[in-house]
């Protein structure tokens, strides 16, 4: 099972700044758009739609039955995760990208405490500040235990962090797990390789 290809993020339209009637029409127009005919694919990649873009998409019921979501380079923040992990909207997402979305350790978090994204299977958060913290709380807190494919690459995360992951037993569904281009000694990826938790994967990339 590959790794997601970390290609371009950002296109050159950026609406994130957008407010009012103008983040309004632009949003709805995004989902006329991008949201596939069936309502089960809306692929947003480099939209750059921002935590208030995040906000109006959490309360869209056009989205209701989307079970991928493409949010990759759209720069929502730990906000927009948070919204993202508490809307019933997105009860029903078992594929999300959140890679270059600015999400920090906080944001991490909400995502894997979420009640509402049980059926999340593969879940990429690519270049994100996650770092060691994050990790921890994702190791420690994880709820989503039908996750299958994790993207931790590019996340600042050292050697704690991946330590914590890799003896955590809150991913009793993980068979494959990236962390590439991180900063974890070469010691520690040798350690890591040896827990039980990544003894099971079918796939690691550290």
């Amino acid at each position: 099972m590959p790794s997601i290809s970390h290609f371009q993020i950002y296109k050159p339209a950026e609406p994130c700044s957008l407010t009012g009637e103008n983040l309004k029409e632009t949003m709805d127009k995004i989902v006329s758009e991008r949201l596939s005919s069936n309502g089960r694919d809306f692929d947003l990649k480099g939209y750059c739609v921002g935590n208030n873009g995040m906000t109006l998409f959490s309360k869209d019921d056009r989205l209701s039955n989307i079970k991928r979501l493409n949010l990759g380079g759209n720069r929502i923040g730990n906000e927009g995760a948070k919204l993202l992990a508490e809307s019933p909207i997105f009860s029903k997402l078992q594929w999300l990208e959140l890679g270059g979305n600015d999400l920090g350790p906080e944001g991490i978090r909400a995502i894997a405490r979420s009640t509402t994204l049980k059926k999340l299977k593969t879940l990429n958060v690519y270049r994100n500040l996650i770092k060691d913290e994050g990790a921890k709380f994702f190791a420690k807190e994880n709820c989503l235990s039908q996750l299958e494919e994790l993207d931790f690459a590019q996340n600042e995360i050292g050697d704690a962090g991946l330590m914590a992951l890799a003896v955590s037993k809150a991913f009793p569904s993980l068979v494959a797990f990236y962390m590439d281009n991180n900063f974890a000694s070469a010691e520690a990826k040798e350690d890591a390789k040896g827990c039980p938790n990544f003894l099971k994967l079918d796939s690691l990339n550290l």
